[in-house]
C-alpha cells in the first residue's frame, strides 16, 4: 500500500514537471510571445541567432544549497499566506536543509525551472523527520530589482514523506489518521543584493497537505512560516 502511494505521488510530480516545461517553453515559441517579449524589452540583437526559449545557461548559478527554520502556524494555508502577521504559532518547529538545481532557464522570459529536494527535522512538541521533493518555477523580474533583487518561487505539486505522523496533522486531517505521504507546496520570496550575488535570504511557507482529500482522504495539513538563507554552489 505504501509503495503504491509513493508511485502515485512520483507520477503526479513527474507529470507536473513535464507539463510545466511544455507549457512554459511551448508558449515561448509562439508568435504572440515574440511580440510580447519585444514589447517588454526582451529582444535579440540584430545578426544574433535567437536562442532556444528554455535552455541550460552555465554562466549563472545552476545549484544552490541552503536551509531555513520555521514555526508551525495555527491557521490554514490561505490565511497564513494572505495574512501572516495575524498568524498564531504553535510550539512546534522545523529545521530544513535543501538543494535547488536549475533544470532549465528561459532566455526570453525572466523565468527559471528548478527542482528542490530537502530534508527537515521537526522539534519542540514534534520530532518527525521529513523528506521533500518538488519542481519549482522562479520568476526573476520585479520593478525594484535594481535596489533589492527579489525573486518569487512557487512549487504547487511535490512529494513529502514523514517517518511518523504528528498529532497536529492527525487532528487537522479530517480522516483522524493523517498520512505519511502528502503533497508538498512552496510559495517563497528571495532577496539578494544583485542577480549574481553569492547568497540570498528567503521567506516561505513550508506546506504539506492532502490537496483537499485527493491523497488518502486528508483535507488539512501543516504550514510552517519559515526564514532562511541559500548559497550559490556553482
Amino acid at each position: 500500500m505504501a509503495s503504491s502511494r509513493l508511485v502515485s505521488l512520483v507520477r503526479i510530480l513527474t507529470s507536473s514537471a513535464l507539463l510545466l516545461c511544455f507549457c512554459t517553453c511551448g508558449y515561448a515559441q509562439s508568435t504572440d510571445f515574440e511580440t510580447f517579449t519585444e514589447n517588454n524589452g526582451f529582444t535579440t540583437p540584430t545578426g544574433v541567432e535567437s536562442p532556444a526559449p528554455c535552455a541550460r545557461d552555465f554562466t549563472t548559478p545552476t545549484l544552490r544549497v541552503g536551509g531555513y527554520l520555521g514555526a508551525l502556524s495555527q491557521q490554514g494555508f490561505l490565511n497564513t499566506l494572505y495574512a501572516p502577521w495575524r498568524t498564531h504559532l504553535e510550539p512546534n518547529y522545523l529545521a530544513d536543509i535543501h538543494a535547488v538545481y536549475t533544470v532549465d532557464r528561459c532566455t526570453r522570459l525572466p523565468l527559471d525551472i528548478e527542482v528542490e529536494g530537502g530534508i527537515a527535522k521537526r522539534f519542540g512538541e514534534d520530532h518527525q523527520i521529513e523528506v521533500d521533493l518538488a519542481p519549482v518555477v522562479r520568476w526573476k523580474q520585479f520593478p525594484w530589482n535594481e535596489y533589492l533583487y527579489t525573486n518569487l518561487r512557487v512549487g504547487l505539486v511535490g512529494a513529502s514523506y514523514v517517518n511518523s505522523i504528528s498529532s497536529w496533522e492527525q487532528e487537522n486531517s479530517d480522516n483522524g489518521r493523517g498520512s505519511r505521504f502528502l503533497n508538498f507546496l512552496v510559495p517563497e520570496l528571495t532577496f539578494a543584493s544583485a542577480a549574481d550575488a553569492s547568497w540570498e535570504s528567503l521567506i516561505r511557507i513550508h506546506h504539506r497537505s492532502g490537496i483537499y482529500g485527493m491523497i488518502n482522504g486528508v483535507q488539512g495539513g501543516s504550514n510552517y512560516i519559515s526564514v532562511g538563507i541559500r548559497f550559490v554552489a556553482f
